[in-house]
């Protein structure tokens, strides 16, 4: 009975005709500055988090670590939603204007909705990213193991030829390459992926790094399908409005029919002649 009423309670989607914007657009690069600005903020995030959530166990790091994700990907989809019921509303608005023999602007069949524009703002807002670890997917190799540095005892010992020669290899130093410095660019909009597969497991970073540039698709696009969700939530703008419009209209109906049941049942008042 409860879940009847409820149903019954629950305001059913109105969907309304809108005008079809376009999908790429100026608007649509302004718009993917911010995903930018997202993605930036995560990055920055993930580097505070990679330190805390670096557990031994791997349970444990799966969780919390997929947890951050889901957080960045749950903001994307936030974001998205809520610019598409927005571009839904103004495309309700420029279509009724076109119908009354109004011209509707360039600008703003540039806001109307459109279906990939959310999946488009979020590839112009990820591009850097996904540009960068491109490159580097074609560049990386296999990490190797390094040695360590020498404990300041030894020290003393390597004024013997014997010693030094042993040695020597511990005091080469390696050229910083650019791969280098795109491995560093590239691991920090990845640190919750590297987390999940722990430290050492040099296969593994390596199949992440090969597939850094999808990786980092993966949070952005949330964003576009977010947007995909517009024209619904619009629907249930419009269904709320149509379900308190009747409400109201019942209570007036109930108010009219309770003042003349009363009127019917007051007694009529005699005259003295």
């Amino acid at each position: 009975m409860q879940k009847n009423a409820k149903k019954k309670n629950a305001a059913e989607p109105v969907y309304k005709p809108y005008l079809t914007g376009r999908a790429f657009s100026s608007l649509a690069a302004r718009r993917g500055v911010r995903i930018l600005g997202l993605m930036l903020l995560f990055a920055f995030v993930g580097v505070i988090a990679s330190g805390v959530f670096s557990f031994n166990n791997a349970v444990l790091r799966l969780f919390f670590n997929g947890m951050v994700l889901a957080f960045c990907a749950g903001v994307m989809y936030t974001e998205g939603s809520r610019q598409g019921e927005n571009d839904v509303a103004f495309a309700e608005i420029a279509l009724g204007r076109q119908n009354e023999g109004k011209a509707v602007a360039e600008s703003d069949k540039d806001i109307c909705y459109h279906r990939l524009k959310g999946f488009v703002t979020a590839l112009i807002g990820a591009a850097p990213f996904v540009l960068i670890a491109l490159l580097y997917a074609f560049m990386a190799v296999k990490q190797q193991y390094t040695l360590g540095a020498l404990p300041s005892w030894v020290s003393a010992y390597e004024t013997q030829d014997e010693i030094s020669q042993a040695l020597a290899y511990y005091h080469e130093s390696a050229a910083l390459t650019l791969p280098d410095i795109l491995r560093v660019a590239v691991r920090l909009f990845l640190f919750p992926y590297m987390n999940m597969l722990g430290n050492g497991n040099y296969d593994k970073l390596y199949l992440l790094d090969k597939l850094s540039p999808l990786l980092t698709l993966i949070v952005p696009l949330f964003y576009g399908i977010g947007y995909l969700r517009g024209p619904h939530l619009r629907a249930l703008v419009h269904g709320n409005i149509r379900l308190a419009r009747r409400k109201q209209n019942r209570t007036q109906r109930k108010a009219r029919e309770a003042r003349a049941q009363k009127m019917r049942r007051k007694p009529e008042q005699k005259e003295l002649i």
